[in-house]
């Protein structure tokens, strides 16, 4: 499932419409926003299926009389008995009344309006069958976050089978009487009555189509596939059938998509690469195992609902491109992960959630490549790294969420980061190989965390309790980097010898990771690449690996190729001439002020880990910031450029520079830049570092600039050195521009004259560098600009302007 959620008109993911599809690494971050009260906790676990097991519901109602938004019929449950002396069942079911129990008197039920208590003519010894036929009528209840539950709009009346705000989420109950929860599974079939133009859609396949003399219409479905409540759907609306049919692993697959027939033609460039989706996740997981690929197409602008295979989806999302396809996407893996192996408790959704997140990138690295699924995966593990323990109250592990995150980051992007750890951890052909087997092992079944470690441990004869102590039930995330490296040669110079030194640190993680598999990239002076793969452990790890003597490395890099998500950021460029060069998203830039003679190979990494400070590394007493950047360069060069980044104390938690900011006070009076060339040096200040104050002197955000950028390491700190660094305090003068918020040709106006005008973009890429004659007015044409926030910093000598601008469209 994918969504956002507006409340009281005031849509609650920022910046975003129902016409503009959320990314992928943004799609459920408003999951835990809706302002709903918290629900009272459900008091004891759900065991009714440790002594009852459902067979089959069998569902009729007449949902025609959209006026009252009344339903009506009855649900009749076949169950069975898994131990001796079952007297009595209970069912959940939502706000109706109730006509009737048969076979039972009216003495022997009650309801309190949410659970049908019904007390058995005789007791059941395990093994033996019963049906009850509960006959109800009411007006179907919505969740009190508005996802999810039964909805009425204009010729519509559909579910979703999730509440947000509901204890437990399964929502079921909402609309049949059931045991709702995510463990208990049975058979459905489904006999809808609808009004006439208004055909009802529901899981698996289409047994019979009636036009009754009324000129009502009633429709049975059928599926004989075992499903928890919460995905058992209806859908009716003046629907057409579009209809396909795609090859798959076990045969072809019939697909059919309810839409109305206004929408057909741009339902065709919206669902363009459905058949890639279909084979990407065959390929990893294993065969289409259901009756159809469905999707009913609905008025809910809220986000998709993975009802097996009859997805309910949102209708702004068919608009003829391809913008909402990881949407798609998205909702067809759930039939791997949700809908055929499910969650057994809401405290695992990752299971559901952050695998079918990661079945997007997968999705991705089919139609589009490697490289737009690296892309994908770094994106996301990003904003999990920089904001997802800042909006959900700190670093969680994935598995063991309370209650009101089910639906929130950690579940969704950081289980996608750790879906993709383990195909790191393992490699890409004992994966799929596992990931085939265990689902193949628990399919139309529920399944734990452990459940999961325990099935693909034995699939792949791997031990991966490492593996899941440190991704999946442990908070925060690790990092590596490469101490220092020593070469020498072989036996009688038969190869070389490199023994590379490993340091490990962590961010938000309670313990220091064992036994992971990392990749080096070997780098020699005609920038070709060796890789090479060691499992290191605890904070400092010791490698060795042997090359041939045609290969001699001169640079070793970890994890370049994105197998593991570690808490790092980077970016390599090829610098040939005398331009702007954005390292986004290592959070840097360079200005490469004259064109290198030779190209030069530039790598940056931004590294979300704490500096060194042990020893000698530290011997001025700097206080630091938690995060530094390593600047490689191949060959080796002082290049004539300008290393330019932004120091931000602005956020929450050790979001950037927060923490030395909290430490040291406001001030950016003492804020340095600080440099070494690599480990085992002390930090000093760079020399003749350019500060931008931008704003006030006080609000904790600025830019740093080092000219003739080194290779190396940088860090921001705060302190006093005997090294001059040029700052503009008090060397600010006022700026201003209009109009603002604008577009087009904007007018800037200063109390200074000035010659030049540098735009930077709100995440700091130097995104224009302009020299003018020295004027104290000057207009600036915005028309290529995105839209979005600018800063625009003018120079007039050693004095700046600087001024904040809103680019509207």
């Amino acid at each position: 499932m994918r969504f956002f959620i507006s409340l009281l008109g005031v849509t609650l993911a920022a910046g975003l419409s129902a016409q503009t599809m959320l990314p992928a690494a943004q799609w459920c971050a408003a999951g835990k926003k809706f302002q709903s009260p918290t629900p009272p906790p459900n008091g004891a676990p759900d065991t009714r299926s440790d002594s009852i097991d459902i067979r089959e519901t069998n569902i009729t109602l007449d949902i025609s009389n959209f006026s009252s938004q009344q339903i009506a019929g009855n649900a009749a449950i076949k169950f069975a008995a898994k131990v001796n002396g079952v007297s009595e069942i209970r069912l959940d079911l939502l706000n109706m009344t109730i006509d009737s129990v048969v076979p039972l008197p009216a003495a022997a039920w009650s309801y309190e309006g949410s659970q049908i208590t019904a007390q058995l003519p005789v007791p059941l010894d395990s093994g033996q069958n019963a049906t009850l036929i509960i006959y109800y009528h009411g007006k179907p209840v919505q969740d009190a976050s508005t996802w999810g539950g039964f909805y009425w709009q204009g010729e519509y009346a559909y579910n979703l089978g999730v509440g947000f705000a509901a204890d437990p989420h399964t929502f079921g109950r909402a609309w049949f009487p059931c045991f709702d929860n995510f463990a208990e599974r049975c058979a459905f079939r489904f006999r809808i009555t609808t009004p006439a133009g208004r055909p009802a859609y529901c899981n698996g396949y289409l047994q019979n189509h009636t036009q009754l003399p009324n000129g009502k219409i009633e429709r049975t479905w059928v599926l004989d596939d075992e499903i928890p409540s919460y995905l058992a759907c209806v859908a009716a609306g003046p629907f057409s059938s579009f209809k396909r049919e795609y090859p798959g692993e076990a045969g072809p697959v019939p697909v059919e998509i309810a839409v109305a027939p206004a929408d057909s033609t741009k339902l065709k460039g919206s669902f363009l690469h459905l058949p890639d989706a279909l084979a990407a996740f065959e390929h990893w997981y294993g065969p289409f195992r259901w009756d159809k690929i469905g999707y009913s197409v609905v008025p809910f602008n809220q986000g998709a609902m993975e009802h097996a295979t009859n997805i309910a989806y949102m209708r702004s999302a068919v608009d003829g491109t391809t913008g909402s396809e990881t949407l798609m996407a998205h909702e067809l893996s759930h039939h791997w992960w949700g809908d055929l192996a499910t969650c057994s408790t809401a405290e695992d959704m990752w299971l559901n959630e952050g695998w079918a997140v990661y079945s997007e990138h997968l999705f991705l690295e089919r139609v589009y490549g490697p490289a737009r699924f690296r892309d994908a995966v770094e994106t996301n593990f990003l904003n999990v790294l920089e904001r997802t323990h800042v909006s959900e109250g700190g670093y969680r592990a994935v598995s063991g969420l309370p209650h009101e995150l089910t639906y929130g980051e950690h579940v969704y992007n950081k289980g996608a980061a750790v879906a993709h750890n383990l195909r790191g951890y393992l490699g890409d052909s004992l994966f799929r190989a596992g990931i085939r087997t265990a689902l193949e092992q628990n399919q139309f079944n529920d399944w734990s965390s452990a459940g999961l470690r325990d099935r693909l441990g034995a699939a792949t004869g791997q031990n991966l309790d490492d593996f899941f102590n440190d991704w999946v039930f442990s908070p925060g995330f690790t990092h590596f980097s490469v101490d220092s490296f020593t070469l020498s040669t072989g036996p009688v110079d038969t190869f070389f010898i490199v023994t590379v030194y490993v340091k490990q640190k962590l961010r938000g993680a309670p313990h220091l990771y064992q036994n992971v598999p990392l990749e080096w990239t070997f780098v020699n002076d005609n920038r070709e690449r060796e890789y090479r793969t060691a499992v290191v452990s605890g904070e400092n790890s010791t490698v060795q690996f042997h090359f041939p003597l045609s290969f001699l490395p001169v640079r070793t890099w970890v994890n370049t190729r994105q197998r593991l998500t570690l808490a790092r950021a980077e970016k390599e460029l090829l610098v040939k001439q005398a331009l702007n060069y954005s390292f986004s998203p290592a959070k840097a830039s360079i200005k490469v002020n004259s064109a290198p003679a030779d190209s030069i190979l530039v790598r940056v990494e931004h590294h979300y880990a704490m500096p060194d400070t042990a020893g000698a590394a530290n011997p001025n007493g700097y206080r630091l910031s938690n995060r530094y950047w390593t600047v490689d360069m191949l060959p080796n060069a002082d290049l004539d450029g300008d290393f330019s980044v932004f120091y931000d104390g602005r956020g929450k938690l050790d979001q950037l520079d927060t923490e030395l900011f909290a430490q040291t006070g406001p001030s950016e009076d003492s804020l340095l830049l600080l440099y070494r060339p690599g480990p085992g040096y002390p930090w000093q200040a760079y020399p003749n570092t350019f500060k931008n104050l931008i704003g006030s002197g006080v609000d904790k955000y600025g830019l740093l600039r080092a000219p003739r950028v080194k290779p190396g390491q940088y860090t921001i700190g705060k302190g006093v050195d005997s090294v001059p660094v040029t700052e503009p305090h008090g060397n600010q003068f006022r700026a201003t521009v209009s109009p603002n918020p604008g577009s087009g040709t904007i007018l800037l106006n200063a109390d200074e004259r000035f010659d030049k005008i540098r735009v930077y973009s709100a995440a700091g890429e130097l995104i224009g560098d302009f020299g003018i004659v020295p004027a104290s007015t000057a207009s600036l044409s915005t028309t290529d600009w995105p839209a979005g926030m600018y800063w625009i910093v003018l120079y007039a000598g050693r004095k700046t302007g600087a001024v904040k601008f809103q680019k509207v469209k």
